[in-house]
């Protein structure tokens, strides 16, 4: 009798662990036919949208300005004209305090002139107006620092007489892009404004600019150089 009872437990415990072994069998079926729905549904049938989607978040179009023309005396003499500068930039460094950071140190071995200069609380201009030798020996840092950004100013230069100046006008900017206020800068706008380009370029997830992955989508149209009916010599014998 003893002997049966033995048995007996014997083949439930082996039916009972049969049992567990085919549940578990078909959850893991389950897992395993539910993941590998997902991934095919996911990289298959939703591989166009998501692939568009990421895209939107990582890539960033944008344009660039056009040249703008000069502005020429009858005689072909340049009495304005514009020149392009390059000034650094520390954007939203990750430590947020500078005040001791290696890594201004290792801009002032290039630029030893550097002296950080509050934007606001997560912008400082380092340098403005690098020179040529500069812009080569901080390629690396760049590269290395993606907060670190050199970021490109034009600035409308005129003849240095008062009498030009007036002639000229003024200019002021709409979204980065020159526009003329007053003077022929406004009576040739038109002529002298060009065509912006068009660009695009992969963003990290910090939004910076992943090397390698600027294209350019439209050149930029320059604008025309405008030429005035009166010479720069009849101008300047004018002033007092």
């Amino acid at each position: 009798m003893k002997m049966n009872r033995v048995m007996l437990f014997f083949i439930f415990m082996m039916k009972s662990f049969k049992f567990r072994l085919l549940v578990l069998s078909a959850v893991l079926l389950a897992w395993g036919g539910m993941t590998a729905g997902a991934l095919l549904y996911y990289s298959v049938v939703q591989c166009e949208r998501y692939l568009e989607l990421g895209n939107r978040l990582a890539l960033r179009h944008g344009t660039f300005q056009a040249p703008r023309g000069r502005i020429l005396d009858r005689n072909g003499v340049v009495l304005a004209w514009t020149e392009k500068y390059y000034d650094l930039f520390l954007l939203n460094p990750p430590s947020g305090d500078i005040a001791n950071d290696a890594m201004i140190r290792k801009v002032r071995d290039i630029v030893p002139d550097c002296e950080p200069e509050t934007i606001d609380r997560s912008s400082w201009l380092l340098k403005a107006n690098l020179s040529p030798n500069q812009l080569l020996g901080l390629e690396q840092l760049l590269h290395r620092y993606p907060e670190l950004q050199v970021i490109p100013r034009e600035e409308r230069l005129v003849v240095d007489y008062p009498e030009i100046r007036r002639l000229i006008g003024e200019i002021g900017y709409r979204r980065d892009v020159m526009y003329g206020v007053s003077g022929a800068e406004r009576e040739y706008d038109v002529e002298l404004a060009g065509t912006p380009g068009e660009y695009e370029v992969m963003l990290d997830r910090r939004r910076n600019w992943i090397t390698g992955t600027w294209k350019l989508l439209v050149p930029a149209i320059p604008g025309d150089d405008v030429k005035l009916n009166v010479a720069l010599s009849e101008l300047v014998e004018d002033e007092p």
